[in-house]
């Protein structure tokens, strides 16, 4: 019994060392930069963070669930706290969804160090990645709630699937891949809590859905985006090993080098080769019926994903035909639970070959070989992805702008150029990342929302949905003034970021407010219209408060029953 503990112990500490050795830099003071991986010290609350007054809800509730965390945690803190928390979340998942400590700590490694979540984690999808980390614990609970039937556990999926329901994508993975299970034919869990399960999932929809259904846009998307946003090859053997092995994400600048290596072609086939061995044993420990539709799921996703590449003319075809299909127009995310089911199946494959020698230091010792094999095929995911993770502090030009915007009573809303969606600063070693403006700034911020991306075909500029920054495209476009542009579209400050590229506007008579050696802030010199009313506001911070306080109630149920449940040692006088 004291070994058991302490191989636990064992498979615990390996689990955070992971995580620290690849999230590395990230830790020391300062932030982290990197395409959409932005945290500035102070994000607020604004009627964009709800999914209203601009483009589309892609990251709702997510910037309002850091604009109201960051008001009792500072973003630098919060920021190293999720990064941390996507490796330990789903590294602690598989050793709770695989109970032997071999099988445990070989998925564990497996689901941690891997294409998919290096490539997110680089590109800056930590809320995706939440949810992906997450999926491990919703299985164990989706299993034992087919199994037992137990109302409580109906209550902890429900929470579950609202942690990871910060992006949309999030939402609906979690969703599709976890709750089935508990609500198909056979489960011990009654029709009509499952009615009642079912209709409260749904309500974690609410905060990304509504707006995006209330939104002008609706819920399409450009149709140029749909080929750019397919899965490419990043490996040799072409777009099959890369699918296989958690690869292919569109951007080509976020894969690691590793990536381009026969050591690809090595992880395929001893990965693989394992997960087939341990598949049977996967399914007698989670359940044949959750077993058999996460396999299914997890395959759909694969083929979709290889459709993608493969026929990319059908595929964007059917993204375009179907109500919403703009949410899986990123092929590369429907791999996520493949890569999950991989890592679980191989990791019961460890444990049977494991199980194969008798010595115990000899068992040990290839336990630990198949623990160490993933990091071997990816070294340089450690310590920063391959130098692409650095902690850095923002100049402090950015606090006096805030500080200007929070204090002066002049009206309107900031537009923030040079006029393209990333920056390339030298304070953050010309790393490509997001214009922190929106996120750093008091006051609503119109920012460019086309995104021109490079295809083996020819760059490809995928339009964006804010009525305002198609304004301001089109005005930049035809060469004509646009100080008159901004203040008729309720904009009476510009933020102009200097040291990075992209089209920047003369503005004739504007004046020079912060005059800074990284930012330039101006203000308009005439009257400025009032802003667009950020339409459905009401509606949509209503509905938004209604979820927030039926999952409160929730996280207050599990509280109350805990204490009841283990109340904790009596005092005897």
């Amino acid at each position: 019994m004291a070994a058991t503990r302490v191989t636990r112990s064992l498979a615990y500490a390996w689990v955070v060392l992971l995580a620290v050795v690849i999230t590395g830099p990230a830790l020391l003071p300062g932030f982290t930069l990197s395409y959409d991986l932005v945290f500035t010290p102070r994000q607020d609350l604004l009627p964009g963070s709800l999914g209203v007054g601009g483009g589309l809800p892609r990251a709702v509730p997510q910037d309002a669930v850091v604009a109201v965390a960051e008001m009792v945690v500072p973003g630098e803190l919060l920021e190293k706290l999720v990064l941390l928390a996507v490796p330990l979340l789903v590294g602690l998942g598989m050793l709770r969804l695989l109970r032997g400590t071999a099988a445990g700590v070989v998925a564990a490694t497996l689901a941690i160090v891997n294409a998919f979540v290096a490539q997110r984690l680089v590109i800056g999808h930590w809320g995706f990645l939440l949810a992906y980390a997450l999926l491990p614990w919703a299985l164990v609970v989706a299993a034992r709630l087919r199994a037992r039937g137990d109302p409580w556990d109906g209550i902890r999926l429900l929470l579950l699937v609202a942690a990871a329901s910060l992006t949309p994508s999030g939402s609906l993975l979690m969703a599709i891949v976890a709750v089935p299970p508990a609500l198909l034919p056979g489960s011990a869990y009654s029709r009509r809590l499952r009615a009642l399960l079912a209709g409260a999932i749904l309500l974690t929809w609410v905060p990304w859905l509504l707006p995006a259904l209330l939104h002008p846009a609706g819920t399409g998307a450009d149709p140029d985006g749909t080929g750019v946003f397919a899965m490419r090859t990043d490996a040799p053997g072409g777009p099959l090993v890369s699918a296989l092995t958690g690869g292919g994400i569109w951007n080509a600048e976020v894969v690691l080098a590793s990536r381009g290596t026969v050591l690809t072609w090595f992880a395929a086939v001893s990965i693989l080769g394992l997960a087939a061995a341990g598949f049977r044993r996967l399914q007698r420990s989670l359940g044949q019926a959750t077993t058999a539709w996460w396999t299914g799921v997890a395959v759909a996703g694969l083929v979709a994903a290889l459709a993608s590449a493969l026929l990319p003319g059908a595929w964007g075809t059917i993204i375009e035909v179907i109500p919403g299909g703009g949410l899986a127009r990123d092929a590369h995310k429907l791999l996520a639970p493949w890569v999950l089911l991989v890592a679980a199946a191989a990791g019961s494959g460890a444990a049977l070959l494991a199980g194969m020698v008798r010595e115990r230091s000899a068992r040990i010792a290839v336990v630990v070989a198949m623990a160490v094999l993933p990091v071997a095929f990816m070294p340089d995911m450690l310590w920063g992805m391959g130098g692409r993770w650095q902690a850095v502090d923002y100049p402090d030009d950015w606090s006096v702008v805030r500080t200007t915007l929070e204090e002066d009573i002049r009206p309107g809303d900031v537009a923030s150029f040079p006029w393209t969606a990333f920056r390339r600063f030298d304070w953050n070693g010309d790393t490509t990342m997001l214009d922190p403006a929106p996120r750093w700034l008091p006051r609503t911020t119109v920012v460019a929302d086309n995104l021109a991306v490079a295809t083996p075909s020819g760059v490809v500029d995928v339009s964006g949905d804010d009525p305002r920054a198609r304004i301001i495209s089109n005005a930049l476009a035809s060469g004509e003034s646009l100080g008159d542009t901004l203040t008729g579209l309720g904009i009476g400050w510009a933020l102009v970021a200097r040291g990075t590229p992209g089209p920047v506007p003369t503005l004739t008579g504007w004046a020079l407010v912060v005059d800074g050696d990284a930012l330039h802030l101006y203000a308009a010199p005439s009257v400025v219209a009032p802003a667009p009313p950020a339409g459905n506001l009401a509606i949509v911070a209503g509905a938004d408060a209604a979820t927030l306080l039926i999952l409160l109630g929730g996280v207050a149920a599990l509280g109350i029953r805990r204490v009841r449940v283990h109340p904790g040692p009596r005092l005897v006088p």
